[in-house]
C-alpha cells in the first residue's frame, strides 16, 4: 500500500528537482531559482528518513529502537542494488561519451582512468553531478540503520531507548559545524550537512499527528505561511547568514511542502498521480535530455528562462517517464529485468 501524502511529496519535490535543473547557468540569481535549491535536496532526504521508519519489521516498529530491528545485511544489500549500480552503471556509460564532448559541457571532463577513478569517489566530480545523492543516500540509510543497531546495544541505552529529539539536536550540530566539512571523498561533508534533514524525517513519521497539531499543517493558511517565510528567508538573505540559518530556511520550504501535501489530498486532486512510482526514474534519467537541451535552447538558440525552463521541465520528466515504462515493459525478458535492474528499476 501506498503513502498518497508521501507519493504527492516524492512528486512535488522531483518537479522541483527537475525545474531547478532547467535553468541556464546564468539564471542562478532568479529568485524560483535561488527559492527552489534552499530546500529541494533537503526535502529529498527528509523524505528517504521518513520512509526508512517503515522499513523496521512490523513487530519492531512500537518498540523504543525500531530501525535497530533491520535486518542490516538484506537491507545494505537492496540499498545498493537501489542506489549504487546505477551511480556505476551510468556514471560509466556516460564518462567516454562526456569527455569526448566536454567543450559542450559546464563542467569539462578529462579522459583518463584517473578522472574515472575520481568521479566515481568524490560524487561532486561526478559526470553526472546531480548522482552526488546517490552514495550519500546510500551512505545516510546504511549508516543510520547501523548507528541504531550500535545504540541500542550500548549500556547507557539498556532500555534501547535514546530519544529521538536528541538524534535530531546532535544530527542538528554536526550539519551546522560539520567536522567533515570539505571533504569531497564519497561526499562526507554532504553527509554530515543532510543527515540533520534525514534524521528530522525519522522523527516526524515517528511524532506526525502531534507535529501536524501543533504547527497546524491541516490548516489551508498555512501553505501560505510557510511559503511566505521560506521566500522571506531567501529574499531578506537571512538564508545565507550561516549555516544554522540555512538549515531553518530548508526546514521552512520542507514544511510548506508538509502543508501543501495536506492541502492538495484535501482537495481530491490528483494532479501529480501520473508520477507516482516514477520519480526515481526522472532523478535518474533527466539529465541526458535537460543537458542536451540546455545546449540547444540556451548555448545556441539563446533563448530566455521563460522559454527554456517549461521546455526543459517538460522533457526532463516525460522522456524518462516514458523511459520507464519500456523498462517496465521490458522486464518480462530474462534480458530486460537485468537491464532495469542496473537502472535502478
Amino acid at each position: 500500500m501506498r503513502n498518497p501524502y508521501i507519493s504527492f511529496l516524492q512528486a512535488f519535490g522531483i518537479v522541483l528537482v527537475v525545474v531547478g535543473h532547467a535553468f541556464p547557468s546564468d539564471g542562478h540569481e532568479l529568485l524560483l531559482y535561488r527559492w527552489i535549491y534552499s530546500f529541494h535536496m533537503p526535502l529529498w532526504v527528509f523524505l528517504s528518513g521518513y520512509l526508512l521508519r517503515y522499513t523496521a519489521p512490523e513487530a519492531a516498529r512500537e518498540e523504543a529502537c525500531p530501525l535497530a530491528g533491520i535486518p542490516l545485511g538484506p537491507f545494505v544489500a537492496k540499498k545498493a542494488r537501489r542506489l549504487l549500480i546505477p551511480y556505476l552503471l551510468l556514471s560509466t556509460l556516460v564518462f567516454v561519451p562526456k569527455a569526448l564532448l566536454s567543450r559542450w559541457a559546464v563542467k569539462p571532463v578529462e579522459l583518463s582512468w584517473s578522472a574515472y577513478v575520481e568521479m566515481l569517489l568524490v560524487p561532486s566530480k561526478n559526470v553526472i553531478v546531480y548522482y552526488w545523492f546517490l552514495p550519500t543516500l546510500f551512505i545516510l540509510l546504511t549508516g543510520t540503520v547501523l548507528f541504531a543497531k550500535s545504540l541500542a546495544r550500548m549500556p547507557f541505552a539498556a532500555s534501547g531507548r535514546v530519544p529521538l529529539g536528541v538524534w535530531v539536536v546532535v544530527a542538528l550540530v554536526f550539519s551546522v559545524f560539520n567536522p567533515v566539512g570539505g571533504v569531497a571523498w564519497l561526499n562526507l561533508s554532504g553527509v554530515a550537512k543532510f543527515g540533520f534533514f534525514f534524521v528530522l524525517g525519522i522523527f516526524y513519521c515517528s511524532r506526525q499527528t502531534q507535529i501536524d497539531r501543533a504547527l497546524i499543517l491541516d490548516h489551508p493558511w498555512t501553505v501560505l505561511g510557510w511559503g511566505a517565510t521560506s521566500v522571506a528567508g531567501i529574499l531578506t538573505g537571512y538564508a545565507s547568514l550561516d549555516p544554522l540559518c540555512e538549515r531553518l530556511a530548508a526546514v521552512c520550504g520542507i514544511l510548506f511542502a508538509l502543508a501543501l501535501g495536506k492541502a492538495y489530498l484535501r482537495s481530491g486532486r490528483r494532479l501529480l498521480a501520473a508520477l507516482d512510482g516514477s520519480t526515481y526514474a526522472i532523478f535518474l534519467f533527466s539529465w541526458f535530455p535537460q543537458s542536451a537541451l540546455r545546449v540547444v535552447l540556451y548555448d545556441y538558440g539563446g533563448v530566455t528562462p521563460w522559454i527554456g525552463v517549461p521546455l526543459s521541465t517538460a522533457a526532463g520528466i516525460a522522456l524518462p517517464w516514458l523511459l520507464r515504462r519500456g523498462l517496465l515493459w521490458g522486464k518480462r525478458w530474462r534480458a530486460g529485468r537485468i537491464l532495469a535492474a542496473g537502472c535502478g528499476q
